[in-house]
Order: C-alpha cells, then sequence, then structure tokens
C-alpha cells in the first residue's frame, strides 16, 4: 500500500550481497508481505547459484502491467508477471519484475489458496527466468517447474503441487520419475528481452 522502496539488507549472518528492492504501487490496496516476497526472490537466485547484484521488483495493478505488455511486448492484455533480465553472469544478477496483485487476487480466489502464495509464486517463477530460465518447449517448462517446486517448498509451501502451475500434472509426473532434472550450475550474460506470462485462461498460466 506504499510506493515507498524498501531496501532492508540481509540479515546479520547472511552472505548474500543480492539487494532487492520492493516498490509497491500507490494505487495497491491489498496488503503485500515484503519480507516474503523477498526471501522468494532471495531463493530463486540462491537456487540457481546467484547471490550478488539487483533485482528490482514492482508490484503493481492489472492496468499498470497491460501498459507494459504493449509497450514492450506488443500485447494488448494484462499478464501476471513480467521479468526484464539485465544480466547473468557467474554469481551476479541483474533485473526486474513486475507482478500484478489483480491477477494473484483473482487466480487466488478460483483456485481456492492463499493470495500470500500465489503473488509468492509470481515473484519466483519472474526471478527464475531472471536467472536465464525458460519455458517456450517442453523440456525447458519441467525445469520451471521443478525448479518453483523446490524453491516454494523451501520456502514453506507445502500444497504447491496442487496449486501450481500444471497442478496435478507436475504431480504425476513427479511420481513416475526418480529424481528431477539438475539444474545448471552457472549462466553465462543474458539476453535484454522481457518474458510475460500469460493468464487470460486457466490452462494458459504459465
Amino acid at each position: 500500500m506504499s510506493n515507498t522502496p524498501d531496501n532492508k539488507r540481509p540479515r546479520a549472518g547472511q552472505t548474500t550481497l543480492l539487494n532487492i528492492e520492493i516498490i509497491v504501487d500507490e494505487n495497491v490496496t491489498c496488503r503485500v508481505n515484503h519480507q516474503q516476497l523477498r526471501a522468494g526472490c532471495l531463493a530463486a537466485a540462491s537456487h540457481r547459484n546467484f547471490d550478488e547484484g539487483e533485482i528490482g521488483i514492482r508490484v503493481t495493478t492489472d492496468q499498470a502491467i497491460h501498459q507494459l505488455n504493449r509497450e514492450f511486448l506488443g500485447h494488448d492484455y494484462p499478464t501476471d508477471v513480467i521479468s526484464f533480465p539485465y544480466s547473468a553472469r557467474e554469481r551476479r544478477i541483474e533485473g526486474e519484475l513486475v507482478v500484478s496483485v489483480d491477477t494473484a487476487t483473482e487466480r487466488a480466489n478460483e483456485l481456492g489458496w492463499p493470495f500470500e502464495n500465489e503473488i509468492l509464486l509470481y515473484v519466483v517463477h519472474g526471478t527464475l527466468h531472471l536467472t536465464g530460465m525458460d519455458d517456450l518447449n517442453t523440456d525447458d517448462r519441467q525445469l520451471m517447474r521443478s525448479a518453483e517446486r523446490a524453491v516454494m517448498l523451501q520456502l514453506g509451501v507445502g500444497d504447491i503441487d496442487r496449486y501450481a502451475a500444471d497442478g496435478l500434472q507436475m504431480e504425476n509426473h513427479r511420481n513416475e520419475t526418480d529424481t528431477p532434472p539438475k539444474e545448471a550450475e552457472g549462466k553465462t550474460q543474458q539476453e535484454s528481452a522481457p518474458h510475460q506470462d500469460s493468464h487470460q485462461k486457466p490452462e494458459d498460466r504459465s
């Protein structure tokens, strides 16, 4: 409910040098848990072996994210999250995320799980995009879903298998395999093109 940047540094004992700035637009009326979103971003980056750099997270409305989609992606509709990757090499990462509270609220109500978990998933998903992960084909999508699951479980969201983007399909797939695919440990310079994820229909959620 504030547009004041949230620039808290990691607590004592944490070795990460990854600074996360969270800005909530003034017209966002729901309560946003800054600490939880920061934890999600840190966990997703750490999962991909990034612990230095700068990531900005903007929490906004469907209207604002719709405008960004038109401007940067040529899509005339809102989406749940847009990722703007600037660089990701060795242990250092830089980029920005924009997430929609309107979509998170609507989707959480449809699925029957907390808004806080839904918007947290957007931040995790978007951060994974910043690290170089993608979900345009089946193999990449499987890697993305496995990473999302691992991070959300680490954050204490135990029902991610039921409410994740692919829902029970992912749970059934995991039951047929011994272990999820191994994540890459290092990334080279990433392209600067933004990533967006459509939520117009439930089956399109990615």
